[in-house]
């Protein structure tokens, strides 16, 4: 495979007629992949395309996860990304959405659900430091977009996008692309939170001041 083409042999191939009759391939690399940064709700992803792109991510390995959970997940992003320090960064492959990664900022004051208080609950002392932080929620790439280097470009530009100087997440707690992903950029184990969909312990990761942990 010649440089510049699409590392999942996607790349278009025109045929030509030559005199000699022999036909003749040309081969078009595949468009470059964008990214956009969205602070505006209005303009940021529906919910439904949200759930079907993290619901075709989640399905398969590492994670096996039943569309059930993407439903769940989209109707708390529906709600979330009218939060304030709401922030989405968007790939796109010829236009199309192919992943996506949002957050908002985290203060203990606000939320009241049941899973914040677990995840209160079991970080103990830990908690505070998440306090006005940036959670970032969700970051998800279609399997047929993987490889390209989405996952990393998605999550710097979201760093890049908060003024936040802690930013926190939780996944879950086993060896995957993920967690590679994420260790790589520099977030280190807080603690663990709620289970995750799986039953697995989820590990809550951050990034940033710790100096809450005295």
């Amino acid at each position: 495979m010649g440089p510049g083409l699409h590392p999942a042999g996607r790349a278009r191939a025109l045929t030509v007629a030559g005199v000699n009759r022999h036909a003749v391939s040309v081969t078009f690399p595949a468009p470059a992949p964008t990214v956009e940064t969205i602070v505006d709700p209005t303009s940021m992803l529906a919910a439904d395309v949200v759930q079907a792109i993290y619901g075709t991510a989640a399905a398969g390995p590492p994670l096996f996860e039943d569309a059930g959970v993407a439903a769940r997940f989209a109707g708390l992003y529906a709600q979330a990304r009218y939060w304030p320090g709401a922030v989405q960064v968007v790939a796109r492959l010829a236009g199309e959405p192919v992943g996506f990664g949002y957050g908002h900022t985290w203060a203990w004051a606000a939320p009241a659900d049941p899973w914040s208080l677990l995840l209160a609950e079991r970080l103990g002392t830990a908690a505070a430091v998440l306090e006005s932080s940036f959670a970032l929620q969700l970051l998800a790439v279609l399997p047929r977009a993987q490889g390209l280097g989405l996952g990393r470009l998605l999550l710097d530009r979201l760093l890049a996008a908060t003024p936040h100087r802690t930013v926190w997440l939780q996944t879950t707690d086993l060896e995957s692309p993920a967690l590679a992903l994420y260790r790589s950029v520099g977030f280190v184990p807080l603690g663990h939170g709620p289970d995750a969909p799986d039953g697995r312990p989820g590990l809550v990761l951050v990034r940033g001041d710790l100096t809450h942990l005295g």
